[in-house]
């Protein structure tokens, strides 16, 4: 286990009233979006931040977690006892401290160090994400307008200027190891698990990851947007597992990730077993496009119907030092936003995708949406237009099974990037 750095976080509140001398350099900012909806985000220095040690109790048995590993704010520590994890456990407490070994086990506690309880990875309920189904300890929902800074490899999340959340991931494979599995994947036919992901199990006849897309040159940009429509022709396989992402994002080379304002269809939070035949949209902060035990983060999921207008913003806020991830549902009003300073703003690549998650199935075209044309799309640095090119992608894989798929760009009369489905 790594050494774990100590220091303090200290929240300085700016007050118009009073004169205060500040010990860190925080703020406090009114951020106003285009759908004029406004959240209020504490910055904050994590660089100073305390793990406490942590104390391991090898004594207790492994639970269940049936469902996203996710801080919860009226949850109380005294509230985890053995018997209320008997039957499975999602929620924990705000200032939860998850630690994923080298072993595939994961343990949580408290915001002393004091453990909470520990879980095997490999036996967690499988849940939705916008690539594939992951398992649910690796997985995390945190409130709309939660901010997350990286230091040292330890993700620290907060909430309203709380510390909300610690994940320290010493699970990861190294390097090596994925440019083996990348390898293999390779002489069996199989696109890299880097850059754009799809991979296909043709034994088991799955798909798990992007069908087609429009991709960009790369860009130095700071705010990237679009619009597009919940396609009102659903999946028609509604009696199976199948999940779908439809979004725009950003991706960073030399950054393992994803960040994605994203649109999902049969959005699963608690295991696989479930069937969720509905939209839901959430801002995503992905990161295990080319490393399968890495932690992704989204904010509160909000209701989409099909035909509703929706939004996806991405766009850097130079006084949070971070990306804004947003997602907006035009017709209901509803946003839903999470803060990520993973990126920076140079040697960008911008994505509009569908992307689809089918375990233990043979997929075919009722697996798929109707077509969705992105529109309105904006690509600025600084509030200027950046000139942009964008090409349309099939992924090979899935056009052997999904037939009638194009991603085409059409820049008449202005830029439009169309998904074409089949249906």
């Amino acid at each position: 286990m790594k050494t774990l750095k100590t220091g303090i976080v200290l929240l300085v509140l700016l007050l118009a009233t009073m004169a205060m001398v500040p010990m860190v350099s925080a703020v406090e900012q009114k951020i106003t979006t285009a759908s004029s909806d406004q959240t209020v985000v504490t910055a904050v220095d994590a660089s100073k931040m305390v793990v406490p040690n942590l104390h391991f109790d090898n004594s207790q048995k492994t639970v269940m977690v049936n469902g996203e590993l996710s801080p919860r704010q009226n949850l109380q520590t005294a509230q985890m006892t053995a018997i209320s994890m008997a039957s499975g456990v999602n929620a924990i407490p705000f200032g939860s401290i998850i630690y994923h070994a080298k072993d595939g086990v994961t343990t949580v506690f408290d915001s002393k160090g004091n453990q909470l309880f520990t879980a095997e990875d490999a036996k967690s309920v499988r849940v939705s994400t916008p690539q594939n189904d992951a398992p649910a300890t690796f997985v995390h929902e945190v409130p709309s307008g939660s901010i997350s800074r990286e230091v040292d490899g330890t993700t620290y999340v907060f909430y309203n200027g709380e510390l909300i959340l610690t994940i320290i991931n010493e699970n990861v494979q190294d390097s090596a190891e994925i440019r083996s599995i990348n390898t293999d994947d390779q002489q069996n036919g199989l696109p890299s698990l880097s850059g754009a992901n799809s991979r296909i199990n043709a034994a088991l006849a799955n798909y798990l990851g992007w069908i087609e897309y429009t991709e960009s040159t790369p860009v130095t940009a700071s705010r990237f947007e679009a619009t597009w429509v919940a396609p009102t022709s659903t999946p028609l396989n509604s009696g199976v597992r199948e999940s779908l992402g439809i979004w725009n994002g950003i991706e960073r080379t030399g950054i393992d990730g994803v960040m994605q304002p994203v649109l999902m269809w049969n959005f699963c939070a608690y295991g696989d077993a479930q069937i969720h035949n509905n939209y839901v949209g959430s801002a995503w902060d992905y990161q295990t496009t080319s490393n399968p035990n890495k932690d992704s983060l989204h904010s509160t999921p909000i209701s989409v119907l099909p035909g509703d207008t929706v939004k996806g913003i991405l766009q850097w806020s130079p006084t949070l030092n971070c990306w804004i991830i947003q997602f907006n549902n035009i017709r209901s009003g509803q946003t839903t936003a999470y803060y990520s300073s993973r990126f920076p703003r140079d040697n960008l690549k911008l994505y509009v995708v569908l992307e689809a998650a089918a375990a233990g199935i043979k997929p075919n075209n009722n697996s798929l949406t109707g077509s969705i044309t992105f529109n309105n799309i904006i690509v600025q640095n600084q509030g200027s237009n950046v000139a942009v090119t964008f090409t349309g992608h099939v992924m090979s894989g899935a056009s052997s099974i999904f037939p009638g798929l194009s991603a085409v760009v059409s820049t008449n009369p202005q830029l439009q990037l169309f998904l074409r489905t089949g249906r």
